[in-house]
């Protein structure tokens, strides 16, 4: 009798310790996903933010506008604008040219560009994409690469009322983002935003590594219980 019940005392332990190991299995690619997820939320591979910040060189309503003339090589305008863009490799992966399939990043304008005025890479010492002016935009060469932490600052001298900027690019697996200068408000906002993010994933990642933790102790036991 004492034999019959030590052995189902046994297979009672081998069955728990089976459905626990089935368990750990199960749940350590969920631990991974969660992290992995976590991750990415935090720190995409390959990301791109631009904007444009359009500036007025004349007040159209002031009393002295008929006075008031801008030229450019000769050439009289009528309503001339500053436009300042900005493109910035917030990811954590370098732009190369094969991502981009050999088709230039297009910036374009709702008003004719007069010059581009300024192109300049910060850091310096990283190349900029060099960019060919149209009458409708501009042109950035995606011979060289993209570096992360790079940024790219255009200056357009454009004529015509209200300017709208846009940006077309052909990238493979990266997130193009628009983030025009933001207000004292906005900036807040975008401030509360990361650090809620990095809070999302302090509080993810604790109870994450110790579920795979004990999920690896677990089936280590089981297939020492299994082995021996």
């Amino acid at each position: 009798m004492v034999t019959v019940a030590a052995a189902a005392e046994e297979s009672n332990d081998v069955v728990w310790t089976a459905l626990a190991a089935l368990a750990a299995v199960l749940a350590l690619p969920v631990m991974i996903g969660l992290g992995w997820l976590a991750y990415r939320a935090v720190w995409p591979r390959r990301k791109v933010q631009w904007s444009a910040r359009v500036s007025t060189l004349m007040s159209h309503g002031a009393t002295h506008t008929n006075r008031l003339a801008v030229t450019f090589t000769g050439r009289t305008l009528t309503r001339p604008h500053i436009v300042e863009i900005e493109l910035s490799n917030v990811g954590n992966k370098d732009l190369e040219p094969s991502h981009f399939s050999g088709l230039p990043v297009e910036i374009t304008s709702s008003v004719p560009v007069v010059a581009l005025l300024q192109e300049k890479s910060k850091p310096s010492v990283q190349r900029v994409l060099q960019a060919t002016e149209r009458p409708s935009g501009l042109e950035l060469a995606t011979t060289t690469p993209f570096h992360k932490g790079q940024t790219l600052n255009y200056v357009l001298l454009v004529d015509g009322p209200g300017p709208e900027i846009d940006l077309r690019a052909s990238v493979s697996n990266t997130k193009i983002e628009r983030r025009d200068p933001a207000t004292q408000g906005s900036e807040a906002a975008l401030s509360r935003r990361g650090s809620a993010r990095v809070a999302i994933v302090l509080a993810i990642f604790p109870p994450v590594l110790t579920g795979m933790l004990f999920s690896l102790t677990e089936l280590l036991g089981y297939l020492t219980k299994l082995l021996g």
